[in-house]
């Protein structure tokens, strides 16, 4: 008996895709960050901005949609944490005002599209209340 067993892949999500492309863009956005912020500032940054797709890269990866929802939720707080850190570079004097609202409005767009997808994994689980706890 033959089976078909279909792998779903993480970088078909629109999400997964902007937030492959926010992380790329921080990183070499930090290359100009002065050296004494390197194991701070630069690298809190690089790390927020990374577990946001890695985040939704493994909860998709998850055979558990209720899995899949807590790395989802997981990557929409480090969307939050790498707000912050953007924040203080600009206010620090690292960034620009128009590249930090530039960035910000890419994590705002991802931020949104976390939202959406969170809401539709809640509906999968027949928890269509909204950001309710799903445990």
């Amino acid at each position: 008996m033959s089976e078909s067993l279909v792998v779903k892949d993480f970088k078909t999500l629109k999400v997964w895709q902007k937030a492959n492309s926010l992380e790329q863009e921080i990183g070499e956005l930090v290359k100009g960050f002065p050296s004494y912020e390197q194991y701070r500032l630069t690298d809190q940054l690089i790390r927020a901005s990374r577990s946001i797709g890695a985040n939704i890269a493994e909860g998709n990866t998850q055979l558990f949609i209720k899995r899949e929802l807590f790395h989802a939720n997981s990557a929409l707080g480090s969307a939050g944490e790498c707000r912050n850190h953007l924040l203080t570079a600009y206010q620090n004097g690292y960034i620009h005002k128009e590249q930090y609202d530039a960035l910000d409005e890419k994590l705002i767009e991802i931020i949104k599209m976390l939202y959406g997808y969170i809401k539709r994994l809640k509906l999968e689980i027949g928890n269509d209340s909204d950001f309710s706890d799903s445990k």
